[in-house]
Formats: structure tokens, sequence, C-alpha cells
């Protein structure tokens, strides 16, 4: 049968010749299909990848930036203050008006706050009984009184027999009771006394006067103020052909202190008698110095040259 036949022969039937050398073509299209979705899925996980790594390089990246910023806050920070200094270290500031005063603050009245408690070292018990004691001591060849006598001091004799020369701003802490007779102004001693910023004579470069009494049982009587502040009393005194007797006392209770000084001869021997004492409230310190014996004839008895308070 031809062809032609055969062709008219289906047409007529309505059958078609079976399809062949077709699927290899669609063999073909479905394999590069499957590449294709097997390409989609890599894609897929290899991007799912990437945002995993990009997330954890992120969060490496910024505990970098925070540890840093950390340790640097860390060396930023000022330094902590040091301790209050005691109060023997603190420093004043410097006068108004100079250089290094520029840049300091005003401050305010400071609230009310407990005071510290001294060291033992600056605490001075108070004393519950009168304490006192003397000394006996050579005189210096030059005493400067306005330097020894810091709270007040006094000498005798300068211009009369009742010259008195003290301390301009001693507030008359050191006191002469009522003289006793004979009594004279010598200038016989072997030291020199000196001062400044006395009254009524302002100032002497050393002078050898003195006052002195004559026979036994005169001389002279002081008075100095006692109280919970320590205090030293020095009184320059002499004798002549005669022994003399100090006779300290407080009138705040009934310790008393004695001394003997002594000089045969007829010229005058000086020495320098140290009371310290203390008390246990507001008194006073009395003090006679008196002629004990006298061996001599003529005017032998005791003489009084300067004293101080410190």
């Amino acid at each position: 049968m031809s062809s032609t036949e055969d062709g008219r022969r289906r047409r007529r039937t309505g059958h078609r010749a079976p399809v062949t050398g077709v699927r290899a073509p669609v063999t073909g299209v479905r394999r590069r299909a499957g590449l294709a979705e097997d390409g989609r899925q890599w894609n897929e996980i290899l991007s799912s990848a990437a945002v995993i790594l990009a997330g954890v390089l992120v969060v490496i990246g910024f505990g970098f930036i925070a540890t840093r910023g950390l340790k640097g806050s860390e060396q930023a920070a000022p330094p902590i203050d040091p301790p209050a200094p005691a109060l023997g270290d603190l420093r004043l500031p410097p006068p108004s008006g100079g250089s290094s005063s520029e840049g300091l603050i005003p401050l305010g009245s400071p609230s009310p706050s407990p005071s510290p408690s001294p060291t033992k070292a600056a605490t001075v018990p108070p004393t519950t009984r009168d304490q006192l004691r003397i000394v006996k001591d050579a005189v210096p060849s030059v005493v400067n009184l306005s330097s020894e006598g810091e709270s007040d001091w006094v000498h005798w004799g300068l211009d009369g027999t009742f010259s008195l020369e003290r301390a301009k701003k001693g507030d008359f802490r050191i006191l002469e009771g009522a003289p006793t007779a004979p009594r004279f102004r010598h200038s016989l001693s072997p030291q020199k006394y000196k001062w400044a910023g006395g009254d009524p004579v302002a100032s002497s470069d050393g002078t050898t006067t003195g006052i002195r009494t004559c026979g036994k049982g005169n001389g002279f009587t002081l008075t100095a103020p006692a109280g919970t502040t320590p205090r030293v009393l020095k009184l320059y005194v002499g004798a002549v052909s005669a022994r003399g007797k100090l006779t300290a006392r407080l009138s705040t209770g009934d310790s008393t202190g004695t001394t003997v000084f002594e000089q045969r001869g007829d010229t005058l021997r000086t020495v320098v008698l140290t009371v310290a004492y203390q008390a246990p409230k507001s008194g006073q310190l009395r003090l006679t110095w008196g002629t004990d014996t006298a061996y001599g004839e003529g005017c032998s008895g005791v003489t009084l040259e300067a004293a101080t308070l410190s």
C-alpha cells in the first residue's frame, strides 16, 4: 500500500499513527528541570548559610566593640580622690590676689559635724590636784626678757627704787605685792637684762640694775595666774651676805614648795629659780622671796632683778 493510500485511510478511520522519537526530547527537558530545581535548593542553602554567617560576624563584631568601649571607660575613669588629710597635713590657701589663688571657689557655711578626737600626743590630761616644782639654775650672762616671757615679763629698778618696767602686752599677769622697807635700787648684777616692747621703757640693750632689801624677814611677794594650763615662772634673784628662801604656793590647794639660796660674802650672787606649776582650776601662784638669815652687819639681804612667765 502506498503512503498516500495509508494516509487517506487514517483520515477516514480517525486513527493516528503512533508517535515515535518523542521521548528523547522530553527526557532532556526533565533532566534540565531537575538540575534547575537542584540549583535553586543549593542557592537557598547557601543563602541561609550566608545569612547565618553574617549574623555571627555581626554578633562577634558588636561584642568586640562593646569590650573596647568598656576598657576605654575604665581607663578614662577619674582617679579616686585620696583620703582627706589629717587635720595637720592641710595646707592653707595662699593669700588672695596671688596667681595661685585663681580658680578658688568660695564655699558656703558647712553643716555641723562632730569634731575629730585629738591624738594622744596632743591631749593634755586635766590635773585633779596642784602640781608645783622648783628648780635652781645659774643665770646666763645676758637675759632677753621679751623673748623668754611669752606671757609676761617684769624688770625692777632701772630708774629708781620703785621703778618697774614690764611687757606692754603682758596684761599685768605678774604682780608685786606691797613692798617692805627698807628697799633700795642697786646696779650690782653680774648679768645684763635686755628687752623690747616694754612699758614705760620701750627697750633696753642690757642693764645690771635691780632692787634689794636689808635685814632678816624683809623681802618681796609676787603673784601670777594659775589654771589647768601648765605654766613656768622664772624668778631672777640674788643674795648679799644672806640666805634667801623662796616659798611657792597655789591658791587652789595645799601644795607648797620651798628652796633656799645663800651667799656669805659681801658681793652679790645671783640665781634663777624656775617654778613649774599647774592647777585643777583657776587660781593664783603666790611667791614669797625673803631674807631667811642675814650674815653681815650692814645691808645684808636678798635682791630681785626680773621675772618672766610663759
